[in-house]
């Protein structure tokens, strides 16, 4: 029986930056009435998943912010339950490190506010190929923090924190197991969590080869879910 469906935000619920079709947030609201938990585990942080997750009128939303770092019951601000794994002192000296690095080399970025990871978000094209310079100049930093590029950003997270982690953390919480949990979502920080649950679900091409079903479609993955869990 699942107990707990956890969605990837941008690219599996949402194109980056839109919200969510009206016929998929029909489809959630139906998933959580037939009893199942859902939760939003993204790279972005709980509070901008806050006012993301009040357009959907769900009950009892759970999210999971930062790529499994932060987990927070429902979208009052502040929360009245709010976590924040453990994780290194070394990580937070390398992510303060790069943190100088990529201001030295490129004064105007913006960066997402967060708690624990780094997440810069660059204008030109040319500045990911700063960034990724610097990262290969300073590989030895690298024993502590793992970075993901997206389109537009990159994070830096601390080793030992992933949606994975923050699956399993939220289980503990809510006595749910792997195998009542379903993932969903399109991309390679997405993969750790995939490797947790007990059915896993992709939408679009990137992750086919490793989830149990994909779609092409936030709606067709909603409808699927629906019917067969």
């Amino acid at each position: 029986m699942i107990k707990l469906i956890a969605f990837d935000l941008d690219g599996t619920l949402a194109e980056i930056g839109e919200a969510m079709p009206e016929e998929a947030v029909r489809l959630l609201q139906e998933i959580e009435n037939r009893g199942i938990r859902i939760a939003v585990c993204s790279g972005k942080p709980t509070y901008y998943l806050c006012g993301f997750m009040r357009q959907v009128g769900l009950k009892k939303p759970i999210l999971v912010g930062e790529n499994g770092a932060v987990i927070q019951f429902g979208i009052d601000l502040p929360p009245r339950d709010f976590y924040i794994l453990p994780y290194s002192d070394e990580a937070k000296k390398t992510i303060s490190f790069f943190h100088g690095e990529i201001l030295k080399r490129i004064p105007d970025v913006w960066y997402q506010p967060n708690l624990v990871e780094l997440t810069p978000f660059l204008k030109r094209e040319e500045d990911f190929a700063v960034v990724e310079a610097c990262i290969e100049e300073c590989a030895e930093h690298f024993r502590d923090v793992n970075v993901y590029r997206f389109v537009d950003c990159f994070d830096f997270v601390p080793k030992g924190i992933t949606k994975r982690k923050g699956l399993e953390y939220l289980g503990e919480l809510l006595l749910v197991r792997p195998e009542e949990t379903v993932a969903v979502g399109d991309g390679s920080n997405d993969l750790p969590m995939f490797e947790y649950a007990g059915y896993s679900v992709g939408v679009g091409e990137k992750v086919k080869d490793h989830v149990d079903r994909c779609f092409e479609n936030t709606t067709e993955m909603l409808k699927f879910l629906l019917k067969e869990m």
